[in-house]
């Protein structure tokens, strides 16, 4: 695998192989790809350092107690040999109880032949020493015979004893160690002599004995020999007289090493298939060439099944290796872990295939698993399968078994239906053993239960995994339950505090279990009464503490309907333990399952992780649930610890009450019309006017200069949108050409009014908006003369660009919002002749509420108008395709004639759509993804553009890397380069990134939002022109680019990089993969498209079910109600409560009530319902208005509404009310900037801004250089934490890189308008010091610097450095840099000409403004008004004096504020 991966990845990996003397050793060098010439080093035993004579001992007979003696005999002849010659001897044992018995055999002969002196002379040193350390030691067996001069040493001493023994026969005092092998592999201590007493071991993986590897046997004849002391070393061996001639030939290297890879070749090749290295027999046979087999195969073909004749016909053996793999593949089809196509040879992973590999489990196990399972086993069948497992095939029951096998059945708590004769009784008595703590006198016996009980922790797990996937809820919790007690060695009836064994000692623990007491109820008791009820007061403490250790969380859920077949769960977890690191580590896992009402089927499970960070939050899941007929009395929420047994939460989830919403309108059926063409579209309008005519022979131009022919979709919807001026809805698919009706509609109104003023509003982004102005201009703007803007973000300058004549404002719902807030008072929002609003599918996203906010004005302020006798402005309205598209429809004022709500299977271009599973635990995402990512291109389209959307900057470079090597690694590096390194040098000359540079060489480019303008360009002009084939990049640049689209589009991963729930990783929004699925298929050139999703397998069903059947659009207008509500009555459009209830009318929000009462909280549908419902809402949110104290009441019971100064100072400022509040309670007359960063960073504005994973650990070492520290309590996984910091590092101008980059810029936008609101809540209190305070603060985040800072820095190209050195020269302000002569200047600054030009415009920009003032009347009294006038004074030359006196705006020249 890692030389495969070498060749694949392109990235060198050296290979280091070190090995005992092999005869095939030049094999050996050739499978790990040594160059022989240089790097092949090959030393026989005459280069050993101390020369090696061997000895061979045969015992003939076969009498195994005879055979027994007479080898200790051997032995003791061969031990006493060496040590009369003065020499140190190691015996090789190979169990542990032999070597005690072996020591004190040794021991026993040396008494009866009056030799114990020549093994340790008494008054020596060596006899002080040892008698010293003799109380030491821990082992009786080893202070029996270390007093005699014998020392015994294995795995299972103490560590202390064993380095005793060690230093002892180092430094000589020892003169006999008898020793398991692992003295052999594990310590560096060599002796004179090495005597193997015995070469079989028992072998619990094949249930006998057998002989020493041939690895043993040398490992431990290389201690024979010190290479300071000896001339030569002496290795013997004892063995039975049939085993003579192989040993003779192992230690004589005549048997070369033969590889045993055929014997775990299935299993293999499933590891490969789950990893993705491998998906047909072509590849797997090229897998193999990299492995010893295959070198063996060539080299001794006829060991291996193949003839000298295959051999000579096809020398590299690929028929052979291709029959080999193809029944592999066979077994594996077989097992369920693999689907293998025969006549293709694909071969594709399955569950069970994934669990297998992830588990380490063969086939034959998998295969026992998959059959025997079933949804109502027992624990007493869970047992028995796990004892059928194929690890366990080779364990025997031995004769001298049995007797304690029958007395371990009798102990154990699970019954044992089987015969002890049976091999599989054997295993269930052994684990169940293990689990119960008991001890075991075999030696056989416990190396079997050791061998059992290694694999039993995960073949448990894939148990449970099995059971997870098939959904079986009962034995789901038994095979975890049998993992949890595996791995604690416990039974799940004790209680849970045996999890803690070295905190509680036994009796407290049998206490504890002796108390007929329910265990949550000790969550209710004192440490006291915990100590009186177990009659222990001091362990009262510990006990309680230990209680309240173990893993819990308290569930809350909330359901609501979707559809009539889908429910939304949003569950609340609230951990509900103490967090201690010692115990439970970085976090504990939790399993979040929820059941029907029988609790046998899950329907849905999902694994999540509570951080050490985060364990005082509470977090929120979200995610659907299907719904059967007949409807079920309730659903069960469960919450069970991953690690521990003990307690598990359980909520019921009632559907007494539940109400499914009103099934939904059908969609719109796509006709079956002759397509339209631009021509016939354009000919039959007819009018007098020549400019009519002029202007509709431009726009039949302009269209035929894109396409000749419209789609289905157009050609259908056509009339409604071009030749009518009646309101218009279309939810159709991505990519079915929505902007060219979105250009129609504008042409139907510059046609009949070429002055009017139209809206058109995009609320999916600042990229999204830029690219459709972009695209107007160039297109209508162009051809037409139109006016495409923007809007800039300041009131003045928009309403400006909003009353031009012929103009078309593009801009975003937020805002549209707050230019039509005050719509009474604004002439150009009333003149509006058109709204043209996109993406209202976007309603059901968390903020969506703004978009429902503008469209509910638009149509107000249209029914106003007609009330009037004005005409309304037009809608017309676009969505993707939805379930309630009518409802939308006649919340728009849109006929059923006019309302189209296409199938997502009406598409021009036609997607097929394919799930994967893809399993990201344990791996990095990018490598996770490449493999599924590259053979998905490989399969579906092989040499079309493909669009690959990754969820962070960071994986677009990754993936674009992965996607190289994998392509290298097939042979073809350069596969996706579809042009000359020559023809497209010009355009990579535009990119300095060199990363990007060097992927773009091989065909693959990335896009991210940290790109620069240039580069961003290049790439997505390589792409379009079709010299590179594939592109990675995030979804924000997908709305950036017109670009990005491809016959396939690959969506690596269905969760966002953010979110800021726990830190985990939150699902796209659906309009979210809807859009990247509709980059799949380029509408001119493609007839067919496809695109792949890769996502978990617990969201797999959601999206298979999503995908093909749309979901409603649901609203969340009740979240934003208070702010709407005190925007409305700042405004006067709200004056009373009753106005209050008929604005709500107004919503999508009292439409969908009706629809859907369940989602909103609503017990039923009926008029009366609704009323108090809605009268409940307002009155909520107006007390909440009344707490924030934005709004009063006043009349007859509080009916009447008007605004306070906070709220209008929200409304204005486009804040939120909480915000307001908390600046009015928290500023005092003394609060200094400190102060007012916290506060303004405590906003509600920020309570969205994401935590990613790595953040706060970024945001520690930014606080380690922050000015202004945060306070000691403060958590790094809170957003306004992150606000607070991220602000700070915009004064002091740290370099932030990647994604707090990003969010810095967010943080610093939405700082200004704070800032300016809390300047007006300080000045409206009177104090004067905190509002200059505050004022200062504003100036610090535009000119992104400390007010204590150097004033020279607010010029550009100024750094720290520079500003020193200049204030060194006497130039401390821009005014003494401005009085400086030319020359002086010029060279002080050390600048580009281009750069000083820059400063100059700044310069020239800084204000120097004179103050006067004087009072009208000097005479007054206190507290009487006084009139003062002011003045301010300028100089200027008249040039300067006109254009600052011109009505525009002119803007703040700063290069650290992101909009300057």
């Amino acid at each position: 695998r890692t030389l495969r991966s070498v060749d694949s990845s392109l990235i060198e990996t050296r290979v280091l192989g070190l090995s005992a003397t092999l005869p095939n050793y030049e094999d050996v060098a050739a499978f790990l790809r040594v160059d022989p010439e240089k790097c092949l080093f090959f030393f026989d035993n005459s280069y050993r350092p101390c020369p090696l004579q061997l000895q061979y001992v045969g015992i003939t007979t076969r009498k195994a107690l005879k055979k027994f003696q007479l080898m200790n005999e051997i032995t003791w002849t061969k031990v006493k040999d060496q040590i009369k010659s003065g020499q140190q001897v190691i015996v090789f044992v190979h169990s542990r109880k032999e070597t005690v018995n072996t020591a004190r055999f040794f021991r026993d002969q040396a008494i009866e032949e009056s030799l114990l002196d020549s093994f340790l002379k008494p008054e020596t040193a060596s006899a002080e020493v040892i008698q010293a350390e003799l109380g030491t030691v821990k082992s009786s067996d080893l202070g029996d015979v270390l007093q005699h001069g014998f020392g015994v040493h294995h795995a299972g001493m103490a560590r202390a004893d064993r380095a005793l023994v060690e230093d002892l026969f180092s430094d000589g005092h020892l003169k006999v160690i008898v020793s398991t092998a692992t003295l052999a592999w594990g310590v560096n201590l060599p002796a004179h002599a090495v005597i193997i007493k015995g070469t079989q071991v028992y072998s619990p993986s094949k249930g006998r004995w057998t002989e020493l590897s041939p690895m043993d046997v040398m490992q431990m004849m290389g201690r024979a020999g010190r290479p300071q002391y000896d001339t030569h070393g002496e290795g013997i061996i004892i063995t039975s007289h049939g085993e003579l001639q192989y040993y003779l030939s192992l230690l004589n290297q005549q048997l070369p090493i033969e590889s045993q890879f055929i014997n775990r070749l299935a299993d293999s090749l499933n590891a490969e298939v789950t990893l993705g290295t491998v998906s047909n027999i072509a590849e797997a046979a090229e897998w193999l060439s990299y492995t010893y087999l295959f070198v063996r195969m060539l080299r001794n073909p006829t060991l291996y099944g193949c003839t000298v004749e295959e051999l000579e016909e096809d020398n590299s053996l690929r028929a052979r290796r291709l029959d080999l793999i193809h029944s592999a593949a066979l077994v594996l089809d077989k097992a369920g872990l693999v689907r293998y196509d025969k006549r293709s040879g694909a071969i594709q992973g399955t569950d069970l295939g994934r669990v297998a590999s992830n588990y380490y489990i063969t086939h034959k196990t998998i295969s026992v698993f998959s059959e025997h399972l079933k949804p109502t086993m027992t624990d007493i069948d869970l047992f028995k399968i796990f004892s059928l497992s194929g690890e366990f095939e080779q364990i025997r029951v031995r004769e001298e078994e049995k007797l304690e096998l029958q007395r371990l059945a009798e102990r154990v708590p699970i019954p044992i239906k089987d015969s002890l004769d049976d091999p599989a009784a054997k295993v269930n008595v052994l684990l169940q053993a293990y689990i119960s703590n008991l001890k075991l006198e075999g030696l056989a016996l416990t190396s079997d239960m050791v061998y059992i009980t290694q694999s039993a922790g995960r073949l448990t797990r894939a148990l449970f995994e099995i059971a997870l996937r098939r959904r079986w809820s009962n034995l789901t919790d038994r095979c975890l339950n049998l993992y949890k007690m595996v791995t604690k060695r416990m039974w799940s009836v004790l209680t849970p505090l045996r999890q803690f064994p070295t905190l509680l000692n036994e009796d407290v623990l049998k206490r504890v279990e002796r108390r007929d007491l329910d265990f949550d109820r000790y969550y209710d008791l004192t440490p006291a009464e915990i100590g009186e009820l177990l009659k222990s007061a001091k362990m009262g403490k510990t006990v309680h503490r230990l209680i309240h250790y173990l893993p819990k969380l308290e569930i809350a859920a909330h359901v609501q309907p979707v559809t009539q077949s889908t429910l939304k769960f949003q569950v609340t977890l609230a951990p509900d333990f103490m967090f201690d690191e010692k115990i439970h580590g970085a976090g504990e896992p939790f399993w979040i399952l929820v059941d029907d009402a029988d609790s046998e089927t899950i329907l849905h499970s999902e694994l999540f992780f509570l951080r050490k960070s985060l364990c005082e939050d509470e977090h929120t899941l979200t995610f659907t649930v299907p719904m059967f007929e007949p409807l079920p009395p309730q659903y069960f929420v469960r919450c069970v610890s991953d690690r521990w047994l003990g307690p598990e939460t359980i909520v019921p989830v009632s559907f007494r009450q539940l109400v499914l919403p009103k099934k939904f309108a059908p969609h719109t059926e796509l006709l079956d019309l002759q397509p339209l063409t631009v021509s016939e579209a354009f000919s039959s309008g007819k009018s007098s006017s020549s400019a009519f005519a002029d202007f509709v022979s431009t726009l039949k131009d302009y269209f035929e200069s894109k396409f000749h022919t419209f789609n289905p979709i157009q050609t259908q919807v056509f009339s409604s949108v071009y030749n009518t001026d009646a309101n218009c809805f279309v939810a159709s698919p991505p990519n079915s050409g929505r902007f060219v009706l979105v250009e129609l509609a504008l042409s139907r109104l510059f046609i009949a009014k070429p002055t009017a003023s139209a809206v058109y509003v995009v609320p999916t982004g600042e990229a999204s908006l830029q690219r459709r102005v972009k695209h107007l201009r160039a297109g209508l703007g162009k051809a037409f003369g139109l006016e495409i803007e923007s809007f800039r973000g300041e009131a003045t300058t928009d309403i400006k660009l909003l009353d031009k004549p012929g103009v078309v404002i593009v801009c975003s719902s937020e805002g549209w919002d707050i230019m039509s807030r005050r719509w009474k008072q604004r002439r150009a929002v009333k003149a509006v002749s058109l709204y043209i609003v996109d993406d209202l599918h976007t309603i059901s996203n968390q903020d969506g509420s703004v978009l429902e906010v503008i469209c509910s004005r638009m149509r107000y302020m249209g029914a106003q108008a007609v009330l009037a006798g004005k005409p309304a402005p037009r809608i017309v309205g676009f969505s993707d395709s939805i379930a309630n598209a009518r409802d939308i429809g006649d919340w728009l004022g849109v006929q059923s004639s006019n309302c189209f709500t296409f199938h997502p299977n009406t598409r021009p271009v036609p997607v097929d759509t394919h799930l994967q599973v893809v399993n990201i635990m344990g791996s990095s995402v990018s490598a996770a993804m490449a493999r599924p990512i590259y053979t998905s291109i490989r399969s579906y389209s092989p040499t079309s553009p493909v669009v690959i959307f990754v969820s962070s900057r960071k994986l677009t470079r990754a993936t674009a890397l992965e996607l190289i090597s994998s392509a290298g690694g097939d042979g073809r590096k350069s596969r996706f380069l579809h042009a000359s390194l020559e023809d497209i040098n010009p355009l990579l000359k535009q990119v300095q990134t060199g990363a990007l540079l060097h992927c773009l060489k091989s065909g693959v480019g990335y896009l991210h939002e940290a790109l620069s303008n240039t580069e961003f360009s290049a790439v997505e002009e390589l792409f379009s022109s079709g010299a590179i084939q594939v592109v990675v990049t995030t979804p924000g640049c997908a709305w950036r680019s017109s670009a990005l689209y491809g016959q396939l589009s690959i969506i690596a991963g269905t969760t966002e990089e953010e979110s800021t729930d726990a830190l985990r990783r939150g699902e796209y929004p659906l309009s979210e993969i809807n859009h990247m699925i509709g980059r799949a298929g380029r509408g001119l050139e493609d007839t067919t498209a496809t695109c792949v999703v890769l996502t978990s397998a617990s969201q797999k069903d959601y999206y298979r079910k999503v995908l093909t059947e749309p979901l409603p659009v649901e609203s969340h207008f009740d979240h934003i109600l208070s702010d709407q509500l005190n925007a409305e009555i700042v405004v006067k459009v709200i004056e009373s409560k009753q106005d209050a209830v008929d604005y709500l009318t107004w919503t999508l929000f009292y439409r969908r009530l009706a629809q859907n009462p369940n989602y909103y909280n609503l017990a039923a549908a009926d008029h009366q319902h609704i009323s108090d419902h809605l009268s409940e809402l307002i009155e909520t949110a107006l007390v909440d208005l009344q707490a924030c104290k934005c709004v009063a009441t006043e009349g007859a019971e509080d009916m009447a509404l008007g605004p306070l100064n906070l709220g209008m100072i929200a409304a204005y400022y486009y804040i939120k009310c909480s915000s307001v509040e908390l600046f009015s309670s928290s500023v005092t007359a003394k609060t200094k900037i400190r102060g007012l960063l916290e506060i303004s960073c405590a906003a509600a504005e920020f309570d969205n801004l994401p935590i990613r994973l790595g953040d706060d650990d970024a945001l520690r070492k930014l606080a380690l250089h922050s000015v202004i520290a945060p306070p000691a309590e403060a958590r790094y996984t809170d957003p306004h934490v992150k606000a607070f910091l991220l602000l700070q590092s915009h004064f002091s101008r740290t370099l932030l890189a990647g994604d707090l980059a990003a969010d810095r810029e967010v943080v610093v936008k939405n700082s200004l308008r704070l800032v300016q609101a809390l300047v007006d809540v300080i000045s409206s209190a009177g104090w004067l010091k905190p509002a200059l305070a505050a004022m200062e603060l504003s100036q610090m985040i535009i000119q992104g610097m400390w007010e204590s800072n150097s004033p020279l820095l607010q010029l550009p190209h100024i750094s720290t450095e520079k500003a020193k050195e200049l204030e060194q020269m006497g130039v401390g302000s821009i005014f003494d840099l401005v009085d400086m002569e030319e020359a002086e200047r010029v060279k002080a600054l050390g600048m580009k000409e281009s750069e000083l030009l820059q400063v100059a415009q700044t310069c020239n920009s800084y204000p120097s403004v004179d103050l006067s003032f004087s009072l009208a009347d000097t005479k007054f009294g206190a507290k009487e008004p006084v009139e003062l006038s002011v003045d301010l004074e300028r100089e200027c030359s008249p040039e300067e004096a006109e254009e600052i006196m011109a009505p525009k705006t002119v803007p703040v020249l700063s290069s650290r504020f992101p909009q300057a």
